[in-house]
């Protein structure tokens, strides 16, 4: 039987395979989101993906992949990098080769499950791997190259990164200016995943405020806002479905509720 991914030689050799996160942040039918911090010098062991996956990086610069069979790959994935996975790989750890750390959201997208040859299998959502490559192929963005785009609310801009169009999931920088932000309590149709960058955002009613390096996450269904931003606040904000179930009265069109 072949061993193309080292499942059989990590088991020969007693390593017993970890998480591929350190914290699981959001996990539903559709993805399971981790959240992966490393420390310069600092390694993820030996691990393997049965699903396809989306990489965030937050924080970071030079990483080490190194296969179980001994082969290495130096990849570079500063501040808002996106990568996309949609082929199983050999079992493999990671190393932050960088002098800050590497902080990154992974995002299995659990429509595709695999097996240890590499086939992809059907999970009644997506008939193959082909199908998800079509919808979300590999992303490397320099995020600097683009240009702000406003939105009808004032004082928000945002940098649209990825969207599916049929799920309508989405991951974008967003900006709101010192003294605006969302005007009325408000839900979502989706989870809600904030990382901010920048700034200060408050919840009025509830005082949660997100300033650099929180993390953010607001459940499908739940209430929050109105929110202001205190500073100048720029944020990662990803949605894995719709943002909103009607287009919310603050935005003058459509694409806007995006």
């Amino acid at each position: 039987m072949s061993d193309k991914h080292g499942v059989k030689l990590a088991a020969e050799k007693g390593i017993e395979l970890g998480n591929i996160g350190h914290n699981i942040v959001i996990d539903n039918d559709r993805v399971r989101v981790w959240d992966l911090q490393l420390e310069p010098g600092e390694t993820i062991d030996f691990h393997i993906h049965y699903h396809p996956y989306q990489i965030i990086s937050l924080s970071g610069g030079e990483n080490e992949i190194e296969t179980i069979f001994g082969e290495k790959m130096t990849t570079n994935e500063p501040m808002g990098t996106q990568v996309f996975i949609d082929e199983m790989r050999a079992v493999h750890k990671l190393t932050n080769k960088a002098d800050v750390p590497y902080i990154s959201r992974l995002i299995e997208l659990k429509h595709v499950s695999w097996v240890a040859d590499g086939t992809a299998q059907d999970t009644g959502q997506a008939s193959s791997a082909k199908e998800l490559s079509d919808a979300l192929e590999e992303i490397l963005i320099q995020t600097e190259d683009i240009d702000w785009v406003e939105k009808s609310l004032e004082g928000l801009s945002h940098k649209m990164l990825w969207r599916n169009e049929e799920t309508e999931a989405s991951v974008a920088l967003i900006k709101f200016e010192k003294g605006s932000g969302i005007p009325s309590a408000h839900l979502h149709a989706s989870n809600q995943i904030m990382y901010c960058l920048k700034g200060q955002y408050r919840y009025i009613p509830t005082g949660t405020t997100l300033t650099p390096g929180t993390f953010y996450c607001n459940p499908k269904g739940n209430v929050h806002g109105p929110a202001i931003a205190d500073e100048t606040s720029i944020f990662l904000e990803i949605y894995d479905g719709p943002h909103y179930p009607v287009r919310p009265d603050w935005y003058d069109n459509d694409e806007d509720a995006q």
